[in-house]
């Protein structure tokens, strides 16, 4: 959900990509995501990118990668992406592969990473389960073994704390905990690493990151949602992803309490998930389309699971421009869903 000042600031004049104004955007918002985590406000690069948040994986992949072999961890439906990103590029992968319900293996990773790899991808928030990935222990590994390490921190960044001290490339999208609507995709590339990318064989045109280095790449650009983009970071709160993260987590604690309470459990701990949605088992006798059915009647939408977590459990976000009202009246509308099934 977004802000109605966001939505305008997509529906604003027209501007030309060759206008300065233009490159006045660019720069804003450049500088602006650069300043979400105060460790990227020095010493990183951001590249912008049209079009959705797995472009920004691919790019990321294909720019920073060159030979491999590159250790995939494995443990929900968009970390399994990534391997098919990889695989697409023929480039050689090493698995550490677990259960969705499962928290990563430190043992087994440790292990793989001293085989020579050239770098690790792993997916911050695995939005499968909404379980949050060790990525601090992870880069500290990779530091020390010589392997860069990628991250997609698709619907984690802005929101989750993230510590970039080991970390060599962060991609994710304005539409997710930036508030932002869908269309623009950015990857945060460490500086001592970006002339690296010149040495990387070139294995896209659109998804090559050295094309939108600087501030007119010759692209047209999607200036509708790169409006709405700046505009949701001049929303992001004062008090910087600290604030944004204290707000989630108050939304996140009390749906959790308030579905506990009704019978509903979750499959992994609350210690371990994200602040930005949560996971509940579906209840008894429905399945999931006709649980999402009368929740739409009612006028909210959740979020179906992928594979085969999706007829056992659901999933409901707390993320973007949602009042505490509005979740209140969720709740009130679950009891008379359950009410009308007894």
């Amino acid at each position: 959900m977004t802000s109605q000042s966001v939505r305008n600031a997509a529906a604003g004049p027209d501007l030309n990509h060759r206008d300065p104004e233009y490159l006045n955007l660019i720069r804003e918002t450049k500088s602006r995501l650069l300043s979400v985590y105060p460790q990227t406000q020095s010493g990183w690069h951001a590249y912008l990118l049209g079009g959705s948040g797995t472009l920004a994986v691919e790019a990321m992949i294909t720019s920073l990668i060159d030979k491999g072999p590159v250790l995939v961890l494995e443990n929900g439906y968009y970390s399994s992406r990534v391997r098919e990103i990889l695989e697409i590029h023929k480039i050689p992968i090493v698995a550490v592969t677990h259960d969705w319900l499962e928290e990563l293996d430190f043992d087994r990773i440790e292990n793989a990473l001293r085989n020579g790899l050239e770098a690790v991808v792993v997916v911050h928030n695995e939005t499968t389960t909404g379980r949050l990935n060790d990525i601090g222990r992870l880069g500290a590994l990779c530091r020390e073994n010589g392997a860069k390490c990628l991250v997609d921190a698709m619907s984690s960044f802005g929101a989750d704390p993230i510590d970039f001290t080991n970390l060599d490339a962060v991609c994710a999208s304005g539409n997710k905990c930036l508030h932002a609507i869908p269309g623009v995709a950015f990857v945060l590339v460490r500086e001592n690493i970006v002339s690296e990318m010149d040495t990387v064989p070139r294995q896209s045109y659109y998804m090559s990151l050295p094309l939108y280095a600087g501030d007119a790449p010759p692209l047209t650009p999607p200036v509708p949602s790169l409006a709405a983009l700046r505009q949701a970071l001049r929303e992001y709160p004062t008090d910087g992803v600290a604030g944004r993260h204290a707000d989630y987590t108050r939304k996140a604690q009390f749906i959790r309490k308030q579905l506990v309470a009704r019978g509903f459990m979750s499959p992994i701990s609350f210690d371990g998930q994200t602040c930005t949605l949560s996971m509940f088992n579906i209840p008894s006798g429905l399945t999931f389309d006709r649980w999402f059915d009368l929740n739409l009647e009612a006028g909210f939408v959740i979020y179906g699971c992928k594979g085969w977590l999706r007829e056992k459990y659901f999933q409901i976000a707390n993320m973007g421009e949602l009042s505490m009202a509005q979740i209140e009246s969720w709740v009130e509308s679950v009891d008379a869903v359950l009410a009308d099934r007894r």
